[in-house]
């Protein structure tokens, strides 16, 4: 096997609401753990940042299917290629959602990565979006 990660940015169309997140969850988890794929995936402020880390085939063909989803625009791959092990061990799929309501805790490590007051991936390059996912695995696990 040889082990990649993928982290990617879109932007969910203008009506996504979180019956949607719930459903995108549902069948990531059942097909990521199916296909030996784990990740996180952040949305907040309408925008996406997701990590998937596994064989690089599997990898490939999840992408592909996500860049066909209608529930997004804009895919924008910011990181492809092998690593030497797993950052997102915990999770087939884990969904953090930033909102106004988010804890202290959670505001900190969005404010330590974003240029600006909301949660804006587009504005990091990829070491930054990978700690970014790294440090709220860490806080969520």
């Amino acid at each position: 096997m040889s082990l990649h990660r993928l982290l990617y940015l879109s932007t969910g169309r203008p009506d996504l609401a979180y019956p949607d997140l719930r459903d995108i969850m549902a069948k990531s988890e059942v097909n990521n753990e199916r296909d030996g794929i784990t990740g996180i995936l952040c949305f907040g402020n309408n925008r996406f940042v997701q990590a998937l880390e596994g064989d690089r085939k599997q990898i490939s063909e999840t992408y592909a299917r996500i860049l066909n989803d209608p529930r997004h625009t804009d895919p924008e791959l910011v990181e492809f290629g092998p690593i030497d092990c797993r950052a997102f061990t915990k999770w087939s799929m884990r969904l953090i959602q930033w909102d106004i309501n988010e804890p202290a805790t959670i505001r900190d490590i969005r404010m330590k990565y974003c240029s600006g007051a909301l949660f804006d991936p587009s504005t990091m390059n990829a070491k930054q979006c990978l700690s970014l996912l790294m440090d709220m695995h860490a806080l969520q696990g």
